[in-house]
């Protein structure tokens, strides 16, 4: 929330709508009902040229339910995920360089983010070092023809471009 919350703050062009998890519903078949219950509602509905992204990890989810939805954005028009794997720390850490090898899961990604970034994240020290994260994340992409990616890479490089072509260059204040 707090990542994506901050773009929604440099542009009226772009508007980042966090569609809330209900308790400890989280897995990707849940994040259809919520989106389809919010997409129900009079003023949420979409207009032309919105995009919705489902940004989520794999570290707790089947390939199979992944695949599912991924199946489903494939078959709506504007409908996208972005995968990070094992965790969006992942994506995190990249905003201020390459992982090193031998990294193996989700709390190695948080202690290296927290010796990377003074005080952990923050939208405000983080979010700036986008750009970097795209091109640090595509260069590691070994396979960036499909949305699910191997481990330790993350495909959240794509929403971040889009969210940075309707933002334009004056993005950084």
């Amino acid at each position: 929330d707090r990542y994506f919350g901050w773009f929604d703050q440099k542009s009226q062009r772009i508007r980042v709508q966090i569609v809330p998890r209900e308790g400890t519903a989280s897995a990707p078949k849940h994040f259809l009902a919520r989106l389809n219950a919010w997409l129900d509602g009079a003023e949420s509905q979409p207009k032309i040229r919105d995009s919705v992204w489902f940004v989520l990890d794999v570290d707790q989810w089947s390939r199979a339910s992944i695949d599912e939805l991924d199946s489903v954005c494939r078959q709506t028009p504007d409908w996208h995920i972005a995968i990070s794997n094992p965790c969006f720390e992942v994506w995190l850490n990249l905003h201020t360089g390459p992982l090193p090898a031998g990294l193996e899961d989700c709390d190695a990604l948080k202690t290296l983010l927290g010796a990377r970034v003074r005080g952990g994240f923050h939208p405000n020290t983080v979010c700036p070092m986008i750009e970097q994260a795209i091109q640090y994340a595509r260069d590691a992409d070994t396979h960036p023809d499909q949305d699910y990616p191997d481990g330790m890479q993350t495909k959240v490089y794509r929403l971040a471009e889009g969210m940075l072509a309707v933002l334009g260059k004056n993005w950084k204040w």
